[in-house]
């Protein structure tokens, strides 16, 4: 059987063992916060120091004093996480965009027009004048092939009559061909700037027509 005096020196032994993690854990609180966080075993840690690898998994601030927490920050998100995050917020940027590009849009023709009418007058302004530019170009056409008919029949007449076609002509031949070629080209591209004004007023104008009913007021003539 052990002596007394033993007991009283095991005992005594474990309180200052005690003692120690109680100073130990009192120093941690008096730096005024904890960490909580699980450590690499799957058990809840609370220390007075954040290990790096920690941060990655989330964990909680807690006040030193009180004992609550203060603040719990979230697991570092994933590669897929940050790429999806991205793919939205351009998803919504995208959709402010569109959405400023309207308002701007609708500003623009509330402050243009004041009228159906005014619209209407500027559109068929625009087609007017390419429809000028094009009918130039058509005189200059007719002209065109009345020059290249002249050669042509110039060179068929030395050709029947044995005679060679001078390099001069042959080249005129040439020449007015392709001055046809652009000038029927010009009139194309202006064909379809003509339709491409009467598709956008006709958006222009149900556009205003929206708006200025939605103020209250019909649109005048």
């Amino acid at each position: 059987m052990p002596k007394i005096s033993n007991v009283i020196q095991i005992l005594f032994i474990a309180g200052i063992s005690i003692l120690a993690a109680l100073c130990s854990f009192s120093s941690l609180v008096q730096a005024g916060q904890l960490y909580r966080y699980i450590g690499e075993n799957g058990t809840q840690m609370l220390s007075g120091n954040l290990p790096p690898e920690a941060v990655q998994g989330g964990y909680e601030i807690i006040n030193s004093q009180t004992m609550v927490v203060v603040k719990r920050v979230p697991p570092a998100k994933t590669q897929k996480q940050l790429v999806e995050e991205a793919r939205l917020a351009q998803i919504e940027a995208e959709k402010r965009q569109r959405a400023q590009e309207q308002e701007d849009y609708n500003h623009m023709l509330l402050a243009t027009f004041g009228s159906e009418a005014d619209l209407l007058r500027i559109r068929d302004s625009q087609i007017g004048a390419i429809e000028g530019a094009i009918r130039l170009v058509q005189s200059k056409i007719k002209t065109l092939q009345q020059a290249l008919r002249e050669r042509q029949n110039q060179a068929a007449h030395l050709e029947r009559n044995g005679q060679t076609i001078p390099e001069q002509l042959l080249t005129g031949i040439q020449n007015v061909k392709a001055h046809l070629v652009r000038n029927q080209r010009y009139i194309a591209k202006k064909r379809q700037e003509q339709v491409a004004i009467k598709e956008k007023f006709t958006e222009d104008l149900k556009r205003f027509q929206e708006l200025t009913q939605s103020r209250g007021h019909l649109p005048s003539f």
